[in-house]
C-alpha cells in the first residue's frame, strides 16, 4: 500500500482529532470577531489549502451571511500594496504554515488591523506564530509529498468555524463524521479501486459539480494533475454553460460530481446535454437518471446538506490514488515535487 492511500484511510481518526482539539480555540476566535463588529473575511492560501478556502467561503455564506473573499497574495509581496483589513478577519490555511507569501500576507493585514488566523498542520511554523489565533490541524506527519489526509482536516476547522460564526448552525454533528467516513472506507474501496480501472483512461478532461462540490472539484482536478500527470480542470455546471462548453465533442471527458441536492434536475440537463453532445461521462452520484445516462458511474451513498462535500472529497481522493496505481504511476515518487512549496 502506498503511503498517499495509507494516510487517505487516516481520514477518519484525523476528523476526530482536529474536532476535539480546536474547540476551545475557534470559540475564541468567534468570540473576538463578534465583540469587534468584524464584517468580512478573506482568505489566503495555495493549493489543496486553496481548495478548502473555497469551502469555507461557501459554508459561511451559505449559513452566516457574510461575505469570504479570496487575498491575491501578490498585491502584498510583489507590488508592495498594503491593503486596509481592519474590519476584516483574515485567515490564511497551508499545511505546512512555511509558505512565505502567506506570511508576508497574514504580517501585513495584521499591520492594518485584521484579525488574523492561521490553520496549519505545525503549530511551530512561521504562519502559526505571526497569527492572533492557530488552528491545529492536528493530522500527524504528513508522510505524502502530495496533501492527503490534511485536507479533510482543513474542510473539518473551517466547518466548525463557520458554525462558530453564524447564528444559525449548521445541520451536521461533526462528530458523527468519523463513523461516516470509516464505513465508506470499510463498503467502497474495493468498489472504487475496481472502478478506477476501469475508467484510468478517462480523467483527462474537466471535472464538474455545483455548490458545496466546489471545493471538492478543484481539489479533485487538482489531485489528477497531480498524481495521475494529465491535464484537467474544474467549473461549476453553470459557469460551464457560459463558453467552457464549446470544447465538448465526440469522446470529451467529463467527471461529473451529482449528488441528489438542490441541484438533481440542474445535474440530469448537463448529464443529458454532454451525452447528446458525444461526451463520455464518469460520474460519482446516487441520482438514478444520472447514473442511467453517464457512459459510467459509480454509485454514491446518499448523504443530505453538510455531509456532502466530507464524503465526496473521500472518494475522489481514493478514487485518484487508485487511477494513478491503474496507470503504473508511483504516487510516493512525484514528478516535479516537494513536500514544502515556498512561494512569493
Amino acid at each position: 500500500m502506498s503511503i498517499m492511500l495509507n494516510e487517505f484511510l487516516a481520514a477518519p481518526e484525523v476528523v476526530k482529532s482536529v474536532a476535539n482539539a480546536n474547540k476551545k480555540v475557534i470559540a475564541e476566535i468567534a468570540r473576538e470577531f463578534k465583540e469587534r463588529g468584524i464584517t468580512n473575511i478573506a482568505t489566503v492560501a495555495r493549493g489543496t489549502s486553496d481548495s478548502a478556502a473555497t469551502y469555507f467561503k461557501y459554508i459561511v455564506e451559505a449559513i452566516g451571511e457574510i461575505v469570504v473573499a479570496k487575498l491575491s497574495p501578490s498585491i502584498t509581496t510583489v507590488y508592495g500594496s498594503k491593503v486596509n483589513l481592519k474590519s476584516t478577519m483574515v485567515i490564511a490555511i497551508s499545511q505546512s504554515g512555511m509558505s512565505t507569501d502567506s506570511v508576508m500576507v497574514l504580517q501585513s493585514a495584521k499591520e492594518t488591523g485584521a484579525l488574523t488566523v492561521a490553520v496549519t498542520n505545525n503549530p511551530e511554523s512561521d504562519l502559526a506564530k505571526v497569527a492572533d489565533y492557530h488552528i491545529d490541524l492536528q493530522a500527524g506527519v504528513e508522510q505524502s509529498v502530495y496533501a492527503t489526509k490534511t485536507y479533510l482536516a482543513e474542510m473539518v476547522a473551517m466547518f466548525m468555524l463557520s458554525n462558530a460564526l453564524s447564528s444559525v448552525t449548521a445541520k451536521m454533528n461533526v462528530m458523527e463524521l468519523p463513523q461516516i467516513l470509516r464505513a465508506f472506507i470499510d463498503e467502497n474501496t474495493d468498489l472504487l479501486k475496481a472502478f478506477a480501472e476501469e475508467t484510468k483512461d478517462c480523467i483527462n478532461g474537466v471535472v464538474l459539480t455545483r455548490g458545496l462540490l466546489q471545493s471538492v472539484a478543484s481539489e479533485l482536478s487538482l489531485k489528477i494533475m497531480d498524481t495521475c500527470r494529465t491535464m484537467s480542470n474544474y467549473f461549476s455546471t453553470s459557469e460551464f454553460l457560459h463558453g467552457p462548453i464549446s470544447i465538448v465533442e465526440e469522446g470529451t471527458k467529463v467527471i461529473l460530481l451529482a449528488p441528489d441536492s438542490e441541484f438533481t434536475d440542474e445535474f440530469i440537463s448537463i448529464t443529458t446535454r454532454l451525452s447528446l453532445l458525444g461526451a463520455e461521462v464518469i460520474a460519482f452520484t446516487d441520482i438514478p437518471e444520472v447514473a442511467r445516462i453517464a457512459s459510467k458511474s459509480f454509485t454514491m451513498p446518499s448523504y443530505r446538506g453538510m455531509t456532502l462535500p466530507f464524503v465526496y472529497a473521500l472518494a475522489s481522493e481514493l478514487y485518484v490514488v487508485y487511477v494513478a496505481e491503474a496507470k503504473g504511476i508511483n504516487v510516493d515518487c512525484p514528478r516535479n515535487r516537494k513536500k514544502i512549496t515556498i512561494t512569493k
